[in-house]
């Protein structure tokens, strides 16, 4: 009887070696793809979410014929008067509870984005008729002023003359640009308009009436303007709480009324997301409401 031998082989070391590692590289591989999975599908969701926050405030104009004030950082998703009231602040948060909005909170009862941090709101305080109430926040302003051009003689607002300028007087404030701007009202310092512009020295025609942002996954903390300059247009430097939104003051032509939207993608760190609600747009819903002629 022969003596039979069973060879076994296996992995050397070296095989082993070269095994692990393209294991690691798989692995290494779906997890990146995941993460950017994961972030694209936020990126989506903060865009479906803005989108709805934009309809429900243009649909609260269209029951109450004015748009909402912005929430303080205190109010718990309360609006800043409004009404028969001035705004107490026209920069802050989305007025989530006015509105009747259900989503994810910040620890300051703010509605937040898909990273946590809370939307932020603006909403116009010009005052076109110079009666020192502002025309989209307060109560019968718009209807009031209507969709003309005859407010042009602020001097004497009981008297309107018609208007040479040729821009139609209830207008936004707020001009959307695709860099930071270098002073009050316009896009300028090589930034270009992405909405609207300011053709006179009387401030910004032609601008949006209100203002949604996300500071993006990004946003936790004050952007430094010599890093990014364009990301702290957007993030604002005066403190709400704990965080910080534009001057809570903002007048015509001493207040920066910019905004930042880039139109070739993300770069520099820049991930804010803007949208705004364009006249055109708020007119139309509340002509359709019986809210305007």
């Amino acid at each position: 009887m022969k003596n039979s031998r069973i060879n076994q082989t296996g992995f050397s070391l070296a095989e082993l070696a070269i095994v692990l590692f393209i294991v690691a590289v798989l692995v290494g591989t779906t997890l990146a793809i995941s993460s950017v999975q994961r972030e694209l599908a936020q990126y989506k969701e903060v865009d479906r979410e803005m989108d709805k926050i934009l309809e429900k405030v243009i649909g609260f104009a269209q029951i109450n014929g004015r748009l909402p004030c912005p929430s303080p950082a205190a109010s718990a998703g309360v609006s800043s008067g409004g009404g028969d009231s001035a705004c107490s602040k026209v920069s802050g948060f989305v007025p989530w509870d006015t509105l009747g909005i259900q989503g994810s909170l910040t620890g300051e009862s703010l509605l937040a984005d898909p990273w946590g941090n809370p939307y932020r709101y603006y909403v116009s305080s010009t005052d076109a008729n110079g009666d020192g109430n502002a025309d989209f926040t307060f109560a019968g302003q718009m209807q009031e002023i209507g969709l003309g051009d005859k407010w042009d003689n602020k001097t004497d607002p009981d008297n309107p003359v018609v208007g040479t300028d040729g821009i139609r007087d209830l207008d936004g404030q707020f001009v959307i640009c695709d860099a930071a701007a270098t002073t009050f009202d316009i896009c300028d310092g090589g930034a270009n308009e992405v909405f609207g512009n300011a053709p006179t020295t009387k401030g910004p025609y032609q601008g949006a009436v209100a203002v949604l942002v996300s500071v993006g996954k990004n946003g936790a903390v004050l952007p430094d303007f010599a890093a990014n300059p364009d990301e702290y247009e957007n993030y604002g430097s005066t403190p709400e709480g704990q965080y910080y939104v534009k001057n809570s003051l903002i007048t015509l032509g001493s207040r920066r009324t910019t905004f930042v939207k880039r139109t070739t993608g993300f770069a520099d760190d820049f991930d804010d997301i803007v949208k705004w609600i364009a006249p055109s747009t708020l007119f139309t819903n509340m002509i359709e409401a019986g809210q305007l002629p």
